[in-house]
């Protein structure tokens, strides 16, 4: 499509003062990142500040002109989500596409391809259901928000390929660093959970952007720590064991938490058979009635995180209330509202944490004075191991409390829960949503993109084979002939039995033949590695893993007794990919 007049006009010159200029591609990184890093500052103030007017439309005007009645209170989120149908009805696509997980999607599968429309639009569906009242964050919209206005900086400019998916992680860095009012987070959240790498190259962009967002954030909205809680004391070394026992069991609650979420989303998808366009005002109509017995648990307010860590809980009712927040937070996310799991998981965290701080407590009343410090490492705890970004978790944990002390026992509890939800769960909630349509983001970029590739599609038809009663010296003449340094030998009915490497050979000669005439049966290994054509080429690596050979038999995964269709070679699994890659730059621009 063509390209309107006054793009032309503004990115042309710019582009050629660039030429003229010879800057190096890292200094064309950072000016970029300048440039998104101001973009996405201005764009977080006006986000919240769409937010603040949302929600005093829905959860002030609305409730005064109708009364305050409890009914009200329930119905505000339905009405709420109601008003989501005909953006859902319009832009059916994009209003799917979760946040955090579509923007990981972008910079691994899609070199960080993300359209300035998608911003837009995440913005108002956030701001329509947090401001009703729905059970999420704005962190999540943020960094989709962030990543798509980075974006289409790039695409104005003509960027592409390994450029955009950098810039892309910057501005959902930006982001966050810009929401939480947390810089160093939102670059450790950039780099540990979006760009899913580390190294110079993008680590300077990345701190550059966060930081320029961060402070355009700060002169307009005039923030400081995002929650005020009392001075953390560390009383007692004996505390630490008390934390770690915290720590793994909100391990154990992040795992309930990101099962919830995915059941929930699961049943409004399938089972529910309700129409697309009305779950949100259905899981709307839930989450009100939840909060009119528990207001707490509605929007994304951290005045009830503040109440929890400063103690004006008791246990039994902040156990109540981060169960309640699991069931609307779920509900509210898995109807298709739109919002983020980090502010929840933050509610969750202190609310647990409190919890069992207020228990300690009970227990141990001369060494706990205090219970406060155990909501806020709580906090960090149920962060890392929801997100599985237990770096980003811990520095976010002492960034938005303003305090550093909080970090030896953050980092134990952070850890553990970690990895307790490693353990059972495979990945993280994003991840796992990823993994739910076959896409791998866990197991790195290449095998992400390997995993849409089949064995069928590059394996070799042409192979060499030798009967079982194949002698030694034709065997060994064969096998320094093949360039794969390996034959597969076969019974009278050509079912594959095992595979003579050149290893088995060599360590046959070194060892002498003692007088015997060993044929291709002595010298077979029966167990052998085989790929089905309908697998992976990310499993089919994962199997060269294992062995020491380049070259895997193609078995049909339909016959019990292996009869071999064709070879794959690791080459070609990695010229596979590189072809992939040119591909996808291609279509992309």
């Amino acid at each position: 499509m063509k390209e309107p007049h006054p793009v032309r006009y503004v990115r042309n010159p710019l582009l050629a003062l660039f030429r003229r200029l010879r800057i190096s591609d890292h200094t064309f990184l950072i000016i970029l990142a300048i440039i998104i890093g101001g973009v996405v500052g201005g764009g977080t103030v006006f986000f919240v500040k769409l937010l603040e007017g949302s929600d005093r439309l829905f959860r002030h005007f609305l409730p005064g002109l109708l009364g305050g009645h409890l009914w009200v209170v329930a119905l505000v989120p339905a009405f709420g989500g109601l008003c989501l149908a005909p953006f859902i009805w319009r832009f059916p696509k994009e209003a799917a596409r979760d946040g955090v997980p579509a923007t990981m999607e972008a910079v691994a599968l899609h070199n960080g391809l993300i359209r300035w429309r998608d911003g837009f639009l995440t913005m108002i569906l956030s701001a329509i259901t947090l401001g009703s009242g729905g059970s999420a964050g704005s962190e999540g919209p943020i960094i989709r928000i962030g990543s798509a206005f980075a974006s289409g900086v790039g695409q104005f400019l003509g960027v592409s390929g390994e450029r955009r998916r950098v810039i892309a992680a910057c501005g959902a860095g930006a982001g966050l660093a810009a929401i939480f009012n947390a810089p160093i987070a939102g670059v450790m959240f950039a780099i540990e959970a979006v760009l899913g790498e580390f190294n110079v190259r993008s680590f300077s962009p990345v701190i550059i952007s966060a930081v320029l967002a961060t402070a355009v954030a700060r002169a307009f909205l005039s923030r400081g720590a995002l929650l005020h809680v009392p001075p953390y004391q560390l009383f007692s070394h004996w505390e630490i064991p008390l934390y770690a026992i915290m720590g793994i069991a909100a391990g154990f609650v992040s795992i309930a938490f990101t099962r919830m979420m995915l059941v929930s989303e699961r049943f409004f998808q399938g089972p529910a058979k309700i129409p697309v366009a009305l779950t949100p005002a259905v899981g709307g109509l839930l989450v009100g009635i939840i909060g009119g017995f528990l207001p707490q648990i509605l929007g994304y307010s951290y005045v009830p995180l503040t109440k929890a860590i400063n103690g004006q809980f008791a246990a039994g009712f902040l156990f109540l209330l981060a169960a309640a927040k699991m069931v609307a937070t779920s509900l509210t996310l898995g109807s298709r509202g739109s919002g983020g799991i980090l502010c929840p998981s933050l509610f969750l965290g202190a609310t647990f944490g409190s919890g069992c701080g207020t228990l300690f407590h009970g227990l141990f009343p001369h060494l706990l004075p205090q219970v406060g410090g155990y909501g806020i490492v709580g906090m960090g705890a149920m962060l890392g191991a929801v997100l599985q970004a237990p770096m980003a978790a811990m520095v976010m944990g002492f960034e938005i409390t303003d305090d550093y002390r909080v970090i030896l026992p953050m980092m134990a509890a952070c850890i553990l829960a970690t990895l307790i939800h490693k353990k059972f769960m495979k990945g993280s909630l994003y991840s796992l949503k990823l993994a739910h349509k076959g896409i791998h983001i866990d197991a790195g970029r290449e095998m992400g993109i390997l995993s849409d590739l089949r064995v069928r599609e590059i394996m070799e038809p042409v192979f060499e084979t030798i009967p079982v009663a194949t002698a030694y010296e034709v065997v060994l003449e064969k096998c320094l002939g093949n360039r794969a340094n390996c034959l597969y030998v076969v019974d009278e009915k050509e079912n594959l039995v095992g595979v003579v490497s050149f290893s088995n050979l060599k360590q046959l000669a070194l060892e002498g033949k003692n007088g015997k005439h060993p044929d291709a049966k002595d010298l077979l290994n029966p167990d052998v590695v085989c790929v089905t054509p309908d697998e992976s080429l990310a499993s089919c690596l994962h199997k060269f893993s294992f062995i020491d050979m380049e070259q895997l038999p193609v078995v049909d995964q339909n016959n019990a007794f292996r009869k071999i269709s064709g070879v794959i070679t690791k080459s070609h699994v990695f010229e596979a990919y590189r072809q992939e890659m040119v591909k996808r730059s291609m279509r992309q621009g």
